[in-house]
């Protein structure tokens, strides 16, 4: 494995926050090459190896547990989903994903330790999992389906917390920036503060119980129930859409003011202010995705949402039959089937494309990922974002191989081509070699599916020159409508719109008009980063060399620069390759 992994977290990178209370200082990752391991980091993927492996970029380790070991500074994971016990004892390292990163605690193979823990956790989610809260800081972190255990409030920051099933704790120091969705039992341990301070916070379908005057500011709550209280009249055991006994169901805000004021008089000082009981408009609350509609009321309140333009980057793309009500441009559709919520390959033997139609950001808002749909697929198990399934057979040796294909060594080991390759490391197929041979009794496993990064590209402007009326267009451009309205080849578009042109006739109006996209070039992304791009002059606004998902990307570090994507307008390509599905 090379450094085509393309990791975002690399030599020279800075990790780490002193926003968190109590935060280790951020740290920087230490030079190295791609295949010795930094002397303060190590790395893990799921393509790693805990027995061949060194911790390096090149040869990662492959469990957490193994990275925990070390006793390192800072533990890089790459995308995927860890099923795996996450115990950190007393290790204060730095555990950033790198990537969608999951750490799934179903059953009993997987989760948070019972033990008390310590560290810092930046961008990974933690489902099903049974949290023992420690001496812990999570930053951009999602919590699911999790139980909280212990009377130490969480601290966290830029998280999100749904369905909490147990008592969790929440203090104003500790927390700020956070989204709590269908959280039964909240217990909100308010502290005095600073009465100016914003807490941002966003409550949607929760219970929450304030047990001393609350200092809570700037806050959405939305379909709540509060109850105010030094101690708590019942232990709520139903989901929030129920009002629990002794709590007050929060419609207005002056309901929220007098329950407050009826049970602690002297929060008159300080009573809720900038809070509003509107719906914050999830962009897609049923899939869990909880970024904000840029016509959420959150946004006057300045809450930790992602926006662009007229909406967030981050909405789900919908699929039409019809173009004009869905978000794909069928001109740019390449061997694809379109129907309402689906697209499909025409001919099963091969690739696949198509583009979103263009987003205007006119604010210039920065991009915090790209728009997921329902493919991006690679047999090879790189950057994974959902469960990498593996077939239910096993193969053995004698056992005829797909040619080509993806399989991950079960027991023991295997030889393939001349290789060999240790238990949990994967192989590609290639023509000419369908068997294997077995070493300590090693069997194969085909990987069936798992998402990967190579599969987005996007382009960028920022706007070009203003256009007349009766000017000849050029075909296959997007022209921007700033202002007024202006008629083109028979159809109005008025001022925010954004046309694309058939052919060369000119359009009539006295609207103002400029060039929003030419000839400009597609650039690789990954799926679920922060688009990031190296650019001409080394400034942020000049032209794009490459992206982030691109292999030849050059990383910030050491003497050199790279750069948030905020350009005006963006356009997204989906590519789907045939052999990168799931087999049948």
């Amino acid at each position: 494995m090379s450094a085509t992994y393309n990791w975002s977290i690399t030599t020279g990178s800075r990790v780490g926050s002193v926003a968190i209370t109590g935060m280790i200082n951020p740290a920087v990752v230490a030079a190295a090459a791609d295949d010795v391991r930094p002397g303060n980091t190590v790395y893990v993927a799921l393509f790693g190896n805990d027995i061949t492996g060194n911790g390096s970029r090149m040869y990662p380790y492959r469990t957490i547990k193994k990275a925990i070991s070390i006793q390192t500074s800072i533990v890089v994971i790459g995308s995927g989903v860890y099923r795996e016990y996450f115990d950190t004892g007393g290790n204060y390292s730095s555990y950033i994903g790198d990537g969608n990163v999951i750490v799934d605690g179903t059953g009993s193979v997987g989760g948070f330790g019972n033990n008390i823990m310590s560290g810092y956790f930046y961008n990974i989610k933690i489902r099903n999992a049974k949290t023992m809260l420690g001496d812990i800081r999570f930053e951009g972190c999602k919590f699911s389906d999790c139980g909280f255990e212990g009377s130490a409030p969480l601290i966290h920051n830029k998280c999100i917390i749904e369905r909490a099933t147990t008592p969790l704790h929440v203090a104003l120091t500790t927390s700020s920036n956070n989204t709590y969705v269908d959280c039964w039992n909240l217990r909100w341990i308010d502290q005095p503060n600073n009465q100016w301070a914003k807490w941002l916070d966003v409550f949607h379908n929760c219970n929450v119980w304030f047990d001393a005057p609350s200092f809570l500011s700037h806050s959405v709550l939305h379909n709540c129930n509060v109850f105010f209280g030094s101690a708590q009249p019942s232990v709520p055991t139903l989901p929030p859409t129920t009002v629990p006994a002794g709590y007050t169901q929060v419609n207005t805000i002056a309901d929220l003011r007098d329950a407050h004021l009826a049970a602690y008089p002297s929060g008159i000082a300080f009573n809720f202010p900038g809070c509003i009981t509107d719906d914050p408009l999830f962009n897609n609350y049923p899939i869990g995705d909880y970024t904000l509609q840029f016509s959420s009321p959150a946004k006057n309140l300045s809450y930790f949402g992602t926006y662009v333009g007229a909406c967030s980057i981050a909405r789900p793309l919908k699929a039409r039959a019809t173009e004009s009500a869905g978000d794909f441009e069928f001109s740019s559709a390449v061997n694809l089937t379109i129907a309402d919520d689906s697209l499909t390959l025409t001919s099963s033997a091969a690739d696949a494309r198509i583009d979103t139609n263009v987003i205007v950001n006119v604010l210039g808002r920065e991009l915090a990922s790209f728009p997921a749909y329902g493919f991006n697929a690679d047999r090879n198990g790189q950057y994974i974002d959902s469960i990498a399934d593996l077939a239910t057979s096993v193969r053995s040796p004698g056992d005829t191989l797909t040619v080509p294909a993806s399989y991950e060594v079960g027991d023991g080991a295997i030889v393939y081509n001349g290789n060999a390759y240790q238990a949990g490391t994967r192989l590609t197929t290639v023509a000419g070699q369908t068997t294997f041979t077995s070493v300590s009794s090693g069997v194969l496993r085909e990987v069936m599916e798992a998402p990967e990064r190579h599969t987005i590209m996007a382009r960028f402007s920022d706007g070009g020159s203003a256009v007349t009326a009766g000017t000849a267009l050029d075909t296959g451009y997007y022209y921007y409508v700033q202002s007024g309205t202006v008629n083109y080849n028979g159809t109005d578009f008025t001022s925010g719109k954004l046309f694309k042109a058939a052919d060369t006739n000119p359009f009539s109006g006295s609207g103002t008009v400029i060039t929003a996209f030419g000839t400009e070039s597609y650039q690789h992304y990954e799926q679920g980063t922060k688009p990031t791009s190296n650019n001409t002059g080394d400034s942020r606004t000049g032209s794009i060399i490459r992206g982030n998902g691109d292999p030849a990307y050059v990383r910030g570090g050491p003497g050199v620069t790279e750069f948030p994507i905020n350009s005006r307008f963006i356009q997204i390509r989906y590519m789907i390759k045939v052999n990168n599905l799931k087999s049948a």
